[in-house]
């Protein structure tokens, strides 16, 4: 054997070390979980899919172009109400409207219940949550004044609302990281006492993204901003720009349901103190819907855990870029280790 060989052999060798020590100093340091739940998994959750479950108006009327943002509550056994977001053909105004539905699937339009009438509101009022407490509809909606904000309604029955005569009731923060826009996306949960607002903001110091951040209330009415609780984070294949953000209580979680403007796919955060948040992964992919209903975009999903069934309405985008409400569910078990499946480690 010629001393090229024995050194070509031994050269050979030392790669062949030093490539199996970077292996496996990365999988020391994301872990197995996160290499299969990678932001780019393609295997997301094994949601049962029912299509669209309210879909546009017709000619003429107030969602003939879209049924956007939808809100469900369930106001007992056999009863459902949903508030969405219609636009027509006609103007540029985005209405409050409502629907009604036994089991969650088969919806009845009812009425428009608001319009946008207030210069905080711009052109469009968007409804972002609904929590129905002490017999009162309380409603937490985006308007588009300020760079985004967000606005507060009361109702008696759900379809004749007061508008807060102090709205906006989160708007930007001069000199914060959120001094451009705050609360034109938004989600407000109650857990115990306190309510959280989940909140999109964006600013100056960061052109082109846009943060989750975190403001509590015990009313309602007057929050106080905690600073961001989720960065976008572009080294694991994250999109600068956030949207359409939903939160609920998972097993006692604090989870976060998302999208990224050039991701239009559901990907999903979670917290046990609301505050500090983990990634999950993505949760839901869009262009799985016979008819193509989704082929665009799957967005906006109001979720709602059911007794052992995870329910979620959403947006979806087909070809033409029209939108309407889609269903899909899955139980609850496999939601629950969707939850606890980590992607990344804590970071705001």
């Amino acid at each position: 054997m010629t001393k090229r060989t024995v050194f070509l052999i031994a050269a050979g060798c030392v790669i062949i070390i030093i490539a199996l020590l970077i292996y496996f100093s990365m999988m020391n340091t994301t872990g197995p979980k996160q290499i299969i739940n990678s932001i780019s998994d393609t295997a997301p959750l094994p949601w049962m899919l029912k299509g669209v479950v309210l879909d546009l108006g017709n000619h003429g009327d107030y969602d003939d172009k879209s049924i956007e943002s939808p809100i469900v509550v369930k106001m007992g056994p056999g009863s459902f109400v949903m508030w969405y977001r219609g636009q027509t053909f006609s103007d540029q105004i985005g209405r409050v409207m409502r629907a009604t539905s036994k089991d969650g699937l088969n919806w009845t339009k009812t009425s428009v219940v608001m319009l946008p009438t207030e210069t905080y509101e711009g052109n469009k009022v968007d409804p972002m949550s609904v929590i129905f407490e002490n017999g009162t509809y309380k409603m937490w909606y985006g308007g588009d004044a300020y760079g985004g904000c967000a606005c507060y309604a009361t109702s008696p029955d759900g379809i004749n609302w007061t508008k807060y005569s102090g709205n906006p009731v989160l708007r930007k923060t001069p000199g914060n990281w959120d001094n451009e826009g705050a609360g034109g996306q938004h989600t407000v949960i109650k857990v115990g006492d306190k309510y959280y607002m989940y909140y999109k903001g964006y600013g100056g110091d960061a052109p082109g993204w846009t943060f989750y951040g975190l403001a509590e209330s015990t009313d309602g009415i007057h929050w106080d901003k905690k600073g961001k609780v989720l960065s976008p984070q572009p080294q694991i294949g994250e999109t600068t720009t956030y949207r359409n953000l939903r939160a609920v209580m998972v097993d006692n979680y604090y989870c976060l349901a998302y999208s990224m403007v050039e991701n239009l796919q559901i990907s999903l955060a979670s917290s046990k103190d609301g505050k500090t948040f983990i990634k999950n992964g993505f949760i839901f992919i869009h262009g799985r819907v016979p008819g193509g209903y989704d082929v665009k975009w799957s967005t906006s999903p109001c979720i709602m855990v059911d007794g052992n069934t995870v329910r979620m309405w959403y947006e979806g985008g087909d070809a033409n870029g029209r939108v309407r409400t889609l269903y899909a569910e899955i139980q609850k078990n496999f939601f629950s280790r969707a939850v606890t499946d980590i992607v990344t480690p804590p970071i705001k």
